[in-house]
């Protein structure tokens, strides 16, 4: 009894914890493949109807064993989590539901065959609700993925298209592969779709156009994790054919004339080349064959065909035939009609034909007959179309709508004239083609598929914008003169031409009109007018019927003539240094035109003056302050005057003559004391400078010095007086008296010299009432528009860059309160400036300067320049030729660069002396550690080592009897007398340095703590090494009791 109920109670229970176990139940696959080295993502969802948890997003796995709960994701508690799973596990949500999705990244070999399992809020919701661990996945590693496959949907032919899908199937939905296919993609983006089994299937699609009948698509999948995998496979499309096409197919041929037709063949696979045949016996040409498209090709055969009459009816059929046994046939009824141009008549009349909307038109036409003409003949004009015939216009029958009542016919019939005219044209006349019949019978009794007459027909071309009118001139406007323009503009409208106006200009007109061509009138404005200098451009404006305009500009560019110049006041037998007025003046038009005039004279004052005389002319007059010297006689004056459009000059010859001293008229009557003075008659001076002029007078014994002294023109007037208000206005504040009257001395300067300011000035004195006048007093000065030009010592003509030269430049001067100032064009090392009074009252001043030569090779210009007072200048040139420049530079950098150099090398002499005095200490205190170490073989030395003179051997080596070797001698190839053992042969520099030594070395050893002695030699392969053309130190002569080992080589 108590056994049964035992059994009942334990019944109850599992009921109960069955119950409450269908209250949850959680949705995962129980197997899932994973990639080595991508993703895994287990998809993972749950629900409930009792007991629900307390915290629906807490979801920890677990990693399942019979006994404990191993932690395979723990977002609370994530350090818990087992090694192996640590840090690769997390919760992902990829869906709507309640989510206990897991990813474990990256996917390694020890997850092979686990079980795991979740668990939804493992702190509420306990074994007894639901037993978790009782649904597990298995993880399955494979390494090698799965390959993506290929699918074609479609009609699979040549030239159409088909979807192409790349499918594969994968377990890592949040790190997708990556698909890739051999053919654009258009930007596809790829589609996820999640499956049943826990799977994700990615698909990439794109639209491929069939190029070829055999095709290889090729897809390419990238895990996460790096591995790939590829398939492919080979799309196999048909052929395609279209259907032959002939032409023309409804022609009518005309009897006697060569017509072609046609055959054209389209498929779509270059392969199949098709082969024409044709049922008549024409000439074929070889089939053209191109590429009209991807996937489409054609290839036409052309047959040339000349009918007759009796081939009216005849099939023509022309077949193509494909490889792989594919064949077309197509086939035309060939129509063969009379020519009607063959009937005994023809016309004539242009191809087309232009006319403004608006305006009329007439189209020229005659027709002649090869037989006798006919009689009672009538003239009907017809719209060409491709069927029927659309009369234009016929006297028995209205015209067709768009040409009804504006068309008549020009001329008489009789006379073989069909023109045709039209009025009003419209734009719905544009590219309309007519021609005429004239015959007796009507067109409609000939058969005319496909109209003879086009090649005769004639095209209408309506337009509605004018055509600018043509502006033209028969020769250059000139202002002051009558001239002529002309404006043109073509036209079809003889009855009704268009109206041109003219504008800009003021004049008379006269129209003409004339015939150009068949059906072409011109008509013609000319205007005359009198040419303004205002006149800049003519416009001119045609306007149509229809009430088209259009204008055109021609710019004038009238020309402004001129006169020639004219000298009106010419110089005269002139005295030297005197100024006189010379007087140029042109007559011009056009003030735009004002001319600059010029002298062929330089630094003499002239003034320009220009004014209108008339309407339209203008003068200009240049005044020119003659100053001539002595070596202007018979030279030429000349005045110049420079439009924009040419110059003119005119000349005259001078004439100049020596001042000559004026016999001094005395009046008996004057109450002077004469005594004597010291003046030069004739004195130089520049113009706008001062002048000084030298005067000096001698007292008479029983005469006191002068109060006064006083300098007047000889002609009246004073130009230098104590009292400024005795003094001529044109001299106040100009004159000054430069010398000491109790010395005798009356020296007189003059500043801002006038061009007529010559005198003759003469000296005079007062003291008290008396009056005193001067022998030889009187100066004549001679003006000078130009300064005198500096006199330069001779340079040589080649120079070496770098050297010195030493060169003058001297020239005259009267000014001397304000002698010249001289500037040189190169910077000079000294300078020096001398005054040397030369002869009275003429100075001399001497400038010298000493100059290093620089520069480039090659001519250089050497230039002295002097100012004068005011501000007048004249210089002076040489040419020097320079060599050597290039080694002038080298010498002058030598004193810089040598310093630095011999910086540089001390400091690196003092760097390889202490570096020697290191390695020496360091060497001592090795030997003494290694004296009684025996030999060892040697390893590579230092660059350092094979300079250095210490050697690395031990220190119980015999002494070296040697003394310290120089520098020189460690580098010298030279050997030393004496030396003991190591006579090898002479070494280059490079071998001292180079590390390729010999194959072989010969060693030499020396025991010193044996009483024996032993010989032994032995000879060793060596390695290249940079010891063995190391010449050791010379081994001292060895003791009685020393054991000595030596190769055959005497050492």
């Amino acid at each position: 009894m108590s056994g049964f109920i035992h059994c009942l109670l334990s019944f109850c229970i599992l009921g109960c914890i069955c119950y409450s176990s269908r209250a949850w139940h959680v949705e995962m696959p129980s197997n899932m493949k994973a990639l080595l080295g991508s993703c895994l993502v287990i998809p993972c969802t749950y629900d409930y109807y009792q007991y629900p948890p307390h915290n629906p997003s807490r979801v920890v796995w677990y990693q399942y064993r019979d006994r404990g709960y191993p932690l395979v994701y723990d977002d609370w508690n994530p350090n818990k989590v087992i090694r192996k799973f640590h840090g690769r596990t997390f919760k992902v949500s990829i869906s709507d539901a309640k989510q206990c999705s897991l990813q474990i990244y990256p996917v390694r070999w020890s997850d092979h065959r686990e079980k795991i399992y979740p668990w939804v809020d493992p702190e509420n919701v306990g074994r007894s609700t639901y037993r978790f661990f009782d649904k597990t996945v298995t993880i399955q590693v494979v390494e090698r993925a799965e390959k993506p496959v290929i699918t074609f949907t479609g009609n699979r032919k040549v030239g159409q298209t088909v979807t192409v899908m790349c499918t594969v199937y994968h377990t890592c939905r949040t790190f997708p592969p990556t698909l890739r296919l051999n053919i654009p993609t258009q930007g596809n983006k790829p589609t996820h779709y999640s499956r049943s089994d826990g799977t994700t299937e990615t698909t990439l699609t794109a639209t491929l156009n069939i190029k070829s009948d055999l095709q290889e698509v090729e897809c390419t999948v990238s895990y996460t994790g790096g591995v790939t995998e590829r398939a492919s496979q080979t799309l196999k499309a048909e052929c395609s054919f279209f259907p032959l096409t002939i032409q023309p197919t409804s022609q009518e041929f005309l009897e006697g004339q060569a017509s072609k037709v046609t055959c054209t063949a389209e498929y779509t696979c270059p392969k199949h080349l098709p082969k024409f045949t044709w049922s008549y016996g024409g000439t074929t040409d070889s089939p053209e064959i191109s590429k009209i498209g991807d996937a489409h090709w054609r290839a036409v055969s052309t047959l040339t065909l000349t009918t007759s009459a009796n081939d009216n009816g005849r099939y023509l059929k022309c077949t193509a035939e494909f490889t792989r046994s594919q064949r077309q046939a197509v086939g035309i009824y060939l129509r063969v009609k009379r020519n009607m141009l063959s009937r005994g008549w023809s016309f004539n009349s242009p191809g087309s034909i232009t006319g403004m909307r608006g305006s009329c038109i007439i189209i020229p036409c005659s027709f002649t007959y090869s037989t006798d003409r006919p009689t009672g003949l009538r003239v009907i004009w017809y719209l060409y179309q491709s069927s029927g015939y659309p009369p234009v216009f016929d006297a028995s029958q209205s015209a067709v709508g768009e040409f009804r009542g504006i068309t008549s016919l020009i001329g008489s019939v009789d006379g073989g004239n069909c023109s045709l005219k039209i009025e009003r044209l419209d734009m719905s006349h544009n590219k309309d083609r007519l021609y005429p019949w004239v015959d007796k019978n009507p067109i409609t009794s000939y058969h005319t598929v496909g109209h003879t007459f086009y090649d005769k027909t004639t095209q209408l071309i309506v337009s509605d914008h004018a055509q600018e009118p043509q502006l033209s001139m028969t020769e250059i406007p000139t202002v002051g003169e009558q001239s002529r323009v002309s404006c043109n503009v073509r036209h079809t409208c003889i009855t009704a031409p268009p109206v041109l106006t003219l504008s800009g200009i003021t004049g008379t007109d006269r129209t003409i009109d004339r015939l150009v061509s068949d059906g072409i009138w011109e008509r013609k404005v000319e205007r005359i007018w009198t040419v303004k200098e205002e006149d800049q451009s003519v416009n001119c404006t045609v306007r149509f019927h229809g009430g088209q305009e259009a204008s055109s500009e021609l710019r004038l560019h009238v020309e402004c003539p001129h006169e020639a110049i004219k000298m009106v006041e010419r110089p005269g037998n002139a005295t030297e240094g005197v100024a006189q007025s010379v007087i140029c003046f042109v007559s011009y038009k056009c003030k735009k035109n004002t001319p600059t005039i010029v002298w062929n004279y330089k630094d003499m004052q002239s003034s320009f003056d220009d004014k209108m005389i008339s309407s339209d002319t203008y003068r200009a007059v240049s005044n020119l302050t003659f100053i001539g010297s002595l070596g202007d006689d018979g030279k030429s004056l000349t005045c110049t005057a420079k439009f924009y459009s040419g110059e003119t000059s005119d000349s005259a010859t001078i004439h100049v003559k020596q001042y000559e001293r004026q016999a001094e008229e005395i009046d008996p009557h004057d109450t002077f004391h004469v005594l004597a003075a010291d003046v030069p008659f004739r004195f130089t001076a520049l113009t706008r400078s001062c002048v000084v002029i030298p005067c000096t007078f001698q007292y008479p014994e029983d005469t006191t010095s002068l109060i006064r002294g006083m300098w007047s023109k000889k002609t009246g007037g004073i130009i230098f007086h104590k009292g400024q208000s005795h003094v001529l206005d044109h001299f106040k504040g100009r004159t000054k008296m430069l010398g000491n009257l109790r010395e005798g001395n009356c020296t007189l300067e003059i500043d801002n010299i006038k061009s007529f300011d010559n005198g003759p000035f003469c000296f005079h004195a007062e003291r008290g009432n008396d009056k005193y006048r001067f022998n030889n007093s009187c100066v004549f000065i001679v003006m000078r528009a130009s300064p005198a030009t500096p006199v330069m010592t001779p340079v040589p003509t080649e120079v070496d860059a770098g050297s010195t030269i030493t060169v003058s430049c001297s020239v005259t001067y009267t000014c001397s309160s304000h002698p010249p100032e001289f500037s040189w064009s190169v910077s000079n090392l000294t300078s020096k400036v001398t005054d040397t009074n030369t002869e009275q009252g003429i100075w001399e001043r001497n400038s010298t300067i000493t100059f290093m030569v620089t520069g480039r090779d090659g001519v250089h210009t050497l230039t002295c320049t002097a100012t004068f007072w005011r501000g007048k200048q004249q210089a002076s040139s040489v040419e020097l030729s320079v060599k050597g420049s290039l080694m002038y530079q080298f010498r002058s950098s030598v004193p810089v660069t040598m310093p630095v150099s011999a910086l540089v090398l001390i400091v690196i002499i003092l760097a390889a002396v202490f570096g020697v005095v290191i390695c020496r200490k360091r060497s001592s205190q090795k030997r003494s550690d290694d004296s009684l170490r025996p030999p060892r073989p040697e390893k590579r030395r230092s660059l350092w080592d094979r300079l250095s003179r210490r050697y690395p051997e031990s220190s119980e080596r015999p002494p070296r009897p040697e003394k310290r070797r120089s520098i020189w001698s460690r580098f010298s190839r030279r050997e030393e007398d004496g030396r003991i053992g190591w006579q090898n042969t002479r070494r280059s520099i490079w071998n001292r340095f180079s590390r390729r030594q010999d194959n072989t070395v010969n060693l030499s050893v020396g025991y010193v703590r044996h009483a024996d002695n032993c010989h032994l030699q032995t000879s060793k392969p060596a390695l290249p090494s940079p010891k063995e053309n190391w010449k050791p130190p010379r081994p001292a002569k060895p003791k009685v009791s020393s054991a000595v080992v030596s190769g055959n080589d005497q050492m």
